[in-house]
């Protein structure tokens, strides 16, 4: 059983949100994980221009300013898309964290994106279990001795929800680690629901789709990469997730690979869950949907599948929020499967099945 520290939200005069974070770093251990001069990454989302959910550059300074105080060199990072959009090479990255207020005199400290210019920055580590024999993890993340995780909890199309797990597998590999890291489902275009809008043409990372000679999407199976891209841009819903797909060789591929990225480093990883608008998808969208439960609190401890469960348990004995995605959802499913008919726990056990963690935790509260 781990330990897992929480915060909850509620501030006054003596106490708002970073003296909590300051709590939870001292209680959690953190400063133990850090030797004097280490390189630290702190790993974080910017968030895709537009969307507005992710944790604010001040929270991030917090941060910086302990890891910092514990003799660490710290700095902001996060790894390219793969997906086309404002994150997609570290110039249009940098000037997208620039813009959501990610600066030097705003975090304290330089932002590197984590994989090079244009994604290629990377090493290869290997790797044990059954579908790699090597990985690759962006530069930054790998050559840095810690990483602190900060990961903004959210819904997921893929992952049922998003935490530390989904953060370090999907946001340390660089774009063709991403690509190795996708299911194997192949979407298709409801032709009665397609209006010709372009939006999933433009957004496609492989160039698999065309409007066709009926004005209609058409998707090329044999390009298709499976990143699921067009389903989340598509505004009307033509090109729904294939829910009979089975997620599970994703949730294992993803565990797996995060298990070898963490055994590059044992005993130099921190991590910090914000259960705050809990938006339906992730920050990789320039929108961000009404928040599906109420702002909870803040997480933190040293076991990335026990604070991804604790985060999940939190969100799913939360109410709903009303005029959410989930209001009035069946009671008979919890509020992640609301959202998406997924198995959300098998990541989580997975992960433990194969020694990154535990399910099983404790929470303190501070």
């Amino acid at each position: 059983m781990s330990m897992v520290y929480f915060a909850d939200f509620r501030c006054n005069s003596k106490d708002n949100v970073f003296s909590k974070v300051r709590k939870l770093f001292l209680k959690a251990g953190f400063g133990a994980c850090l030797q004097e001069k280490d390189f630290v990454a702190i790993k974080t989302h910017f968030g895709e221009y537009g969307n507005l959910a992710f944790i604010p550059a001040p929270v991030l300074k917090t941060i910086v300013e302990m890891v910092t105080g514990a003799g660490g060199r710290p700095f902001l990072t996060d790894s390219n898309t793969l997906y086309r959009g404002s994150r997609s090479n570290a110039l249009d990255h940098l000037r997208n964290a620039a813009m959501n207020g990610f600066l030097l005199e705003t975090a304290g400290a330089p932002v590197i994106i984590a994989d090079g210019l244009r994604g290629n920055d990377f090493r290869t580590v290997p790797a044990k279990g059954k579908y790699f024999k090597d990985i690759k993890i962006a530069s930054a993340i790998h050559d840095a001795d810690a990483v602190v995780v900060v990961s903004h909890v959210k819904g997921h199309e893929l992952y049922g929800f998003g935490g530390a797990i989904k953060n370090l597998a999907m946001g340390c590999a660089p774009p063709a680690g991403k690509q190795m890291l996708h299911s194997d489902m192949k979407p298709k275009v409801k032709e009665a629901l397609c209006t010709a809008c372009n939006a999933c043409v433009r957004r496609c990372p492989s160039d698999a789709i065309i409007i066709n000679a009926r004005k209609k999407a058409e998707i090329n199976q044999d390009a298709c990469i499976s990143c699921g891209e067009c389903t989340v841009i598509c505004p009307n819903e033509a090109v729904p997730v294939l829910w009979k797909t089975d997620f599970k060789p994703l949730h294992e591929r993803s565990g797996e690979y995060v298990k070898a990225m963490i055994d590059t480093k044992p005993g130099k990883w921190m991590f910090f869950n914000f259960i705050m608008n809990v938006s339906p998808q992730c920050d990789c969208y320039y929108w961000n949907d009404t928040p599906v439960v109420p702002n909870l609190g803040i997480l933190a401890s040293t076991d990335p599948v026990a604070i991804d469960m604790a985060s999940a348990d939190l969100i799913n004995r939360a109410a709903p929020m009303p005029g959410s995605k989930i209001a009035g959802k069946d009671p008979s499913k919890d509020n992640l499967q609301a959202l998406y008919d997924i198995d959300w726990k098998y990541q989580l056990q997975y992960a433990e099945k194969i020694g990154m963690g535990t399910c099983g935790y404790e929470i303190v509260e501070i």
